[in-house]
């Protein structure tokens, strides 16, 4: 049955293929990252900087692993077009294989499924993705979204240290709205990478990778009864304008390009500095459908994304580890009405930021516990000049982060984390003085050398000490791990 299930398992991988980053024990630690020696936290080309020529020297070991997971959010504290009661279901197969002189690789496969129940409005996924353009019906209603996701990896040695690896993912989504226009949603992603590294010597790697995206996103409205039903196509937050139809159709279609670099040195014994670089230019269109093959541009949005971060490690003893990061961000973008050419929107957000962290362990690795904190300094410009709206807030945002793990005997293992976020402006959701409590519990049942099962759940909630507004995340995850298949 054992043999049975896991070649089940590898047939459903393989045919298939990285959604969600596979880190269960890093999650149950509350997510401690920098400052703890794991499997998922290292310093190298591939887990900092995205890399996937570098996998081959990331990822020696073969694993397999299997990720169902439940997850539901409720609250009032959301914005106007989003949900306040969302439930999610996923299933995930991530899989690594060493193929000796053929290289690594990586295999993901995903299921998802989400309701997202009286949801105002909006008819596309993701309405507050930095667009000026809403695309709108007259109801509240529920909205399901299901589909696969599928990437493979392959990275290989071509010559002496000097790797190449690559990558793609494919996603697609159907979506349906369950009242008034019952509008359909097809949703399509494509992506892929590829990167090289080369290996200079023990203590010093250099990498680069390129990355191309293609996003695109049907929307068919019907009356179930083929008569009109009202939609609304939003040139910013007010201006807007009706159509009228029994059947109408809106595409959303975004192609992005990402450059990215990055090193890892180590000028010491026991010390890892590792340094990325990227920058991401993409655009969005705002679409209607005349024929199979032409579309009529209505609205054209452009993205600037530059992104520096700097992690170091130093395992100060053999029970000791800290760490330290820092990193700045800088978001920017503007939108246009196509048919007049005027700029209606431009958007700026950029976060400074620094942290430090601190893990001990003891001396047979049986207890460990660690802490992180970091300060960001964000700044933010909204020059929204349909709306006549105008604003530049900054903020200083803080997070906590506490993990702790003690092994009780051979086959069990308990893990728990707690995370502390106040801010004084929350950037997404745009209240002030809001503060985050996560908590997370969770543990490792070794049920023998080449078998584990880490279950976990998580708990948080977020409140605003000026008004009443909540919001509650709640998660159960499971973890089913091979070390061999």
């Amino acid at each position: 049955m054992k043999i049975k299930l896991k070649i089940s398992l590898t047939i459903l991988l393989f045919a298939s293929s990285l959604l969600l980053s596979q880190q269960s024990r890093l999650d149950a630690l509350g997510g401690l990252s920098y400052s703890i020696v794991d499997i998922d936290s290292q310093i190298d080309l591939f887990i900092l900087g995205g890399n996937p020529a570098w996998l081959v020297n990331s990822q020696v070991n073969e694993r397999l692993e299997m990720d169902p997971l439940f997850k539901n959010s409720n609250g009032d504290y959301h914005r106007y077009y989003e949900s306040g009661d969302i439930d999610n279901i996923n299933i995930s197969f991530m899989g690594i294989k060493p193929l000796g002189n053929s290289g690594t690789f990586r295999g993901f496969a995903a299921y998802n499924y989400e309701i997202q129940k009286d949801r105002n409005r909006i008819l596309t996924l993701k309405p507050y993705s930095g667009d000026a353009f809403f695309f709108t019906d007259t109801t509240a209603g529920d909205y399901r979204y299901s589909g696969p996701t599928f990437e493979f990896m392959h990275s290989l040695e071509v010559m002496d240290n000097l790797f190449v690896g690559a990558s793609v993912r494919y996603k697609i989504l159907d979506g349906l709205k369950k009242v008034y226009t019952f509008a359909e949603t097809l949703y399509r992603e494509v992506s892929g990478d590829i990167g090289i590294a080369y290996k200079f010597s023990e203590g010093f790697s250099l990498g680069f990778n390129y990355q191309y995206l293609d996003t695109q996103e049907r929307i068919t409205a019907n009356d179930v009864n083929n008569t009109d039903v009202q939609t609304f196509l939003y040139r910013g937050e007010k201006n807007k304008i009706s159509l009228i139809g029994s059947s109408q159709d809106y595409k959303l279609k975004k192609i992005g390009n990402y450059f990215s670099a990055q090193t890892q040195i180590s000028p010491i014994k026991n010390l890892t500095i590792g340094f990325n670089a990227s920058y991401q230019v993409h655009n969005s269109s705002s679409l209607f459908p005349i024929t199979v093959l032409i579309d009529v541009e209505d609205g054209y949005t452009s993205f600037n994304e530059t992104s520096v971060i700097l992690q170091a490690r130093w395992l100060l003893s053999n029970t000791l580890v800290f760490g330290f990061t820092a990193g700045y961000n800088d978001d920017n973008s503007w939108s246009k009405n196509s048919k007049r050419n005027l700029t209606i929107w431009e958007l700026g957000v950029n976060d400074l930021f620094s942290g430090v962290g601190l893990t001990y362990s003891n001396q047979d690795n049986s207890f460990l516990i660690g802490a992180e904190y970091e300060l960001h300094s964000i700044l933010a410009d909204s020059l929204k000049y349909i709306d006549n709206r105008f604003s530049e807030t900054s903020a200083f945002n803080h997070v906590a982060r506490i993990g702790a793990e003690s092994s009780l005997n051979e086959m069990f293992t308990v893990r728990v984390g707690y995370n502390l976020i106040y801010k004084e402006h929350d950037f997404i959701y745009g209240g002030d003085n809001v503060t985050t409590h996560f908590v997370t519990l969770g543990g490792k049942i070794k049920v023998s050398d080449s078998i584990e099962i880490e279950p976990r759940i998580e708990y948080a909630t977020t409140s605003l000490s000026d008004n009443n507004l909540y919001k509650n995340n709640f998660g159960i995850f499971t973890t089913l791990r091979f070390y061999s298949f």
